[in-house]
């Protein structure tokens, strides 16, 4: 995995509040992106929000397996999306 743009490092442990924080950050990102979409971005600006939704998916995943979950296959499969889309362009 990347490692996340954050300068704060993820901890350790995680809790409940942390990993609702990470799937609430990359519902704002999605939201962006689907916004940015609806308004015709250059090809640039779409790619960036890929990226940036990506590596909010990735600290989400993060987040999650530290909690001990197991990552949902959703997840898993939207970041394997996700990264087939930054190397395709």
């Amino acid at each position: 995995m990347r490692v996340p743009p954050r300068s704060q490092p993820l901890p350790r442990v995680v809790d409940a509040r942390f990993v609702e924080a990470r799937a609430r950050e990359v519902r704002a990102v999605r939201a962006r992106l689907h916004a940015a979409r609806d308004a015709a971005p250059r090809h640039w600006e779409a790619q960036s929000l890929r990226e940036e939704l990506l590596a909010a998916l990735e600290q989400l995943a993060v987040a999650v397996a530290r909690a001990g979950a197991p990552l949902p296959y959703r997840l898993r499969a939207e970041i394997d999306l996700y990264r087939r889309l930054g190397h395709r362009i």
